[in-house]
């Protein structure tokens, strides 16, 4: 049966960074790279912008109460994590709330550390803050991955003040297990550390037995010292209707010191923004029942194809839209290059802290994704030769 994800949009000749950043060098490539669905927004959200622009005044714009609520429900009946309306701050996007949670710890010169291979802000945003950066690589374990958590442990300094958590996780693909997390929480309370948790796709979750669970959700004392990051724009595809969202912050002193660091940084969320996120949250749910199976089927589909493709291979994914190749064993010198001579931008994983990997996006029409494994298995052929 054809589903509504099955349409190609034609993005080329659009604004899109994910497809202009190639089209303006007149080659034929396709992008899988940049964290950005090639889907349509759902209906609601559309009807919804076409509302509000039809009322023609554009001024700035206060967040609607409604918002608050939707998102406090949903994290309880998704989630079992009740919050407080009064925890929440709204921002313009996940990424500057890793940054401002940077500059929330401790000093210049203190440390940061994050599990590798990560986004590439998490990597980034510590040297803006004047702190140090301290990271621990992932463990491979048979088909997936998991927390190096005695390398984690080892890692903190005296000096550490801050754990940037990504779950689920990107770019592995997959949602951190309990003891896992319990692990981080743990730790994070021994050393006093602040925890800084990203969990922007975990509405994301392919397969039954996924679960998320909020880091915050651990106990009192974990919630007091986490900043939790979350928002509509990768689970509806929203990143260009402009940014929103949401820093849950349960300890008020916190709370406070992280609304200071925004001032005259972090701007506002606009009108759109609002009308997008408010539409999305409490009318797209069918939606996304929908986009999860094509999603998960996408997956399938991939993960079978590279298994016919000699010297890469992918541990599987049980959230996001990300898969994380490795082509340590395609004797590629350069694989970023190397696929993108072949027609195909992937991103490049030296810029999450792994060179042997690259992260594929495969949030894509079905046929766009066929067309993407040929040109990754031409790519691969014409290394062989």
């Amino acid at each position: 049966m054809s589903s509504v994800f099955d349409a190609v949009i034609d993005r080329r000749s659009s604004d899109s960074t994910k497809w202009g950043r190639y089209a303006r060098s007149g080659t034929d490539v396709i992008p899988a790279w940049v964290s950005d669905m090639d889907f349509a927004a759902p209906e609601p959200v559309l009807r919804a912008l076409h509302a509000r622009v039809d009322q023609g005044v554009f001024g700035y714009a206060n967040a609607p109460e409604e918002l608050y609520e939707l998102v406090a429900e949903r994290l309880l009946e998704r989630y079992g994590w009740a919050v407080d309306r009064s925890w929440f701050v709204i921002q313009p996007g996940v990424v500057p709330g890793l940054y401002i949670s940077s500059r929330c710890a401790g000093e210049a010169g203190d440390a940061v550390l994050t599990p590798t291979p990560v986004y590439r802000h998490f990597l980034l945003a510590p040297a803006h803050a004047e702190r140090t950066l301290l990271t621990v690589p992932s463990l491979r374990a048979g088909s997936g991955w998991q927390l190096d958590l005695d390398g984690l442990r080892s890692a903190v300094t005296d000096r550490t003040r801050l754990f940037l958590l990504c779950n689920p996780h990107n770019p592995l693909g997959r949602a951190l297990s309990r003891a896992e997390l319990e692990a981080v929480a743990a730790l994070c309370a021994e050393r006093d550390l602040l925890i800084c948790s990203d969990e922007i796709h975990c509405d994301l979750l392919l397969d039954s037995g996924t679960t998320h669970i909020p880091i915050a959700m651990l106990g009192p004392e974990i919630a007091q010292r986490t900043i939790t990051l979350i928002a509509p724009s990768k689970t509806f595809n929203l990143p260009g209707v402009g940014g929103l969202s949401l820093a849950i912050i349960p300890d008020a002193e916190l709370r406070e010191l992280y609304r200071q660091h925004c001032q005259g940084v972090v701007v506002h969320p606009g009108a759109l923004a609002y009308a997008a996120a408010l539409a999305a949250y409490r009318d797209c749910d069918d939606w996304l029942l929908e986009l999860l199976p094509y999603l998960a089927a996408n997956r399938d589909y991939l993960e079978a194809q590279i298994k016919t493709i000699p010297g890469i291979s992918m541990t599987h994914v049980d959230s996001t839209y990300l898969a994380w190749i490795d082509f340590s064993d395609a004797g590629l010198a350069a694989p970023f290059e190397a696929m993108l001579a072949s027609g195909l931008a992937l991103s490049d994983g030296a810029e999450m802290g792994d060179a042997t990997h690259l992260r594929l996006n495969f949030g894509c029409p079905r046929s766009t994704l066929e067309e993407i494994v040929s040109r990754l298995r031409l790519g691969i052929e014409r290394a062989g030769t």
